[in-house]
């Protein structure tokens, strides 16, 4: 069975409730959400996620910070690795000018899968999901 396990990681209550309420109502969806970099660590060393939704602004570690530990766990093998890392599709309210695509894609190749600014399109951004689930 493909795995169909989604990890939500924004600081804002509002938006990540609601991403995981609206991605828990397709079928074969587990959905779990961390309010930071931290928590999205722990969570995504401890179990297998094909996507993540990982927000960049936020506090005590950001978006960025996660992406540089998911290339540290790809390529540095004095730290544990992950041997089939998620798909990350990154949401932001930086403005492209100050933060574009191609600077946060670069800071985990291969992962960084798509870029949505804030306000997104949240059907959007769900069939991007359901893509990559798919896929995997």
């Amino acid at each position: 069975m493909p795995n169909s396990n989604v990890l939500v990681v924004e600081d804002d209550d509002t938006i990540r409730r609601l991403l995981i309420e609206y991605l828990k109502s397709h079928d074969l969806v587990n959905v779990d959400g961390a309010r930071d970099g931290v928590e999205a660590l722990h969570l995504i060393v401890t179990n297998p996620y094909a996507v993540m939704i990982l927000d960049v602004m936020m506090p005590k570690m950001s978006g960025i910070d996660v992406l540089d530990s998911l290339e540290a766990f790809l390529v540095d093998p004095s730290v544990k690795s992950l041997h089939d890392p998620p798909a990350v599709l990154i949401i932001t309210s930086a403005e492209k000018t100050i933060l574009p695509d191609v600077a946060i894609a670069q800071r985990c190749p291969g992962s960084v899968q798509r870029v949505f600014r804030k306000p997104f399109d949240i059907k959007e951004l769900a069939g991007c999901v359901e893509r990559y689930l798919e896929a995997g």
